[in-house]
């Protein structure tokens, strides 16, 4: 297996990049996959040359352009089609790598996938679905960016691609799917969701309903579905909100706490707090719905989660989630039809 990885992705790149490479290779010995490492040559040996580590253990394939985070997205492929971002598409869609990782800009990811490799037959849109981790085992936010305009045949395709996902990321084989609401009731919501309650509830077998976002952290679903523009806004209001309390919650410790051992007492519940919400333990996701392993990182991932995120990506490829999805897809054709009766759907 090849995995290609985009080095010059992400805000502490290159240099986390390609030491988060080699800690993956030493974490996975003689079972790793072999890396391609896309970005500048010179660069790239001199980092490793850094590091004090062989070059030989990697392969290098030179590229010329970077892509800036604020860049426009959709025209990424033609205006800079020698960056390290198009190129390891590129290498996915050639047969030369198994599997593309990257930190770097999620729309010039997602639009650059969409035109080289395609959506999955049947998939009507993409979806980005990042694992929240909890201290109740964490669940699946989808969409969480990719689609801000969806229709309700979109959502359920989203929930049997989480569905897919959600069982190659642990024991779950029947996962509990919600949709995001502002209220339980099934008529609550504005007409996206209130049209989508009905085709989930005969598509999906183990739907439980509408979620209300204060309940999102209490381990109720372990796949939540919603409209790309929710979704985003969900994700990184979470994570600001638990960065400013840990930060808080410390610093109250520390200001009336005057005995400094007592203070040090409440460390490592801090640190075992930040080790299970911590999105770099469980690395990469990838992008649901697109016809080749494509895996998007953390902007802001470290060592630790890119090396993370190759071991998420290895298992992806060798436990077949397209063609599970695909498999999931055959069961519900009918949704991609407008006309078809909720009815006859087949739930999983």
């Amino acid at each position: 297996m090849k995995i290609a990885l985009d080095v010059l992705g992400g805000d502490n790149a290159p240099l986390s990049t390609i030491e988060g490479a080699f800690s993956y290779l030493d974490d996975q010995g003689d079972s790793a996959a072999e890396l391609i490492l896309l970005g500048d040559k010179a660069q790239i040996e001199s980092t490793i040359q850094e590091l004090s580590r062989d070059k030989d253990d990697i392969t290098i394939h030179h590229t010329t352009e970077i892509i800036g985070m604020n860049e426009r997205s959709s025209r990424i492929f033609r205006e800079k089609p020698d960056s390290s971002l198009v190129k390891s598409i590129q290498l996915v869609r050639d047969g030369e790598a198994q599997a593309a990782v990257s930190a770097g800009n999620t729309g010039a990811l997602l639009a650059s996938s969409l035109f080289m490799i395609g959506k999955i037959p049947g998939i009507l849109r993409p979806a980005f679905a990042p694992y929240i981790p909890t201290d109740n085992g964490g669940f699946i936010l989808c969409d969480a960016g990719a689609n801000a305009d969806t229709k309700p045949q979109h959502l359920v395709q989203f929930a049997l691609m989480a569905c897919a996902y959600m069982e190659h990321l642990g024991n779950h084989p029947n996962p509990r799917v919600a949709l995001l609401n502002i209220g339980l009731e099934e008529n609550k919501g504005n007409e996206l969701t209130i049209n989508t309650y009905p085709m989930l509830k005969s598509h999906i077998s183990n739907f439980i309903g509408n979620i209300e976002s204060r309940y999102l952290l209490d381990g109720k679903a372990d796949i939540v579905i919603c409209d790309g523009f929710t979704g985003n806004i969900v994700l990184k209001l979470t994570e600001g909100i638990i960065s400013h309390l840990m930060g808080w919650i410390q610093k109250g410790i520390e200001s009336h706490v005057i005995n400094k051992d007592a203070s040090s007492i409440c460390q490592p519940i801090f640190d075992e707090i930040n080790t299970t919400l911590d999105h770099e333990e469980h690395g990469a996701t990838p992008l649901l719905g697109i016809n080749g392993v494509i895996m998007k990182c953390h902007g802001s991932t470290s060592a630790r989660g890119i090396k993370n995120s190759l071991i998420a990506t290895q298992k992806t490829v060798q436990e077949n989630l397209i063609a599970d999805i695909v498999e999931i897809l055959s069961k519900h054709t009918d949704i991609i039809d407008n006309s078809t009766k909720l009815s006859e759907a087949n739930p999983v």
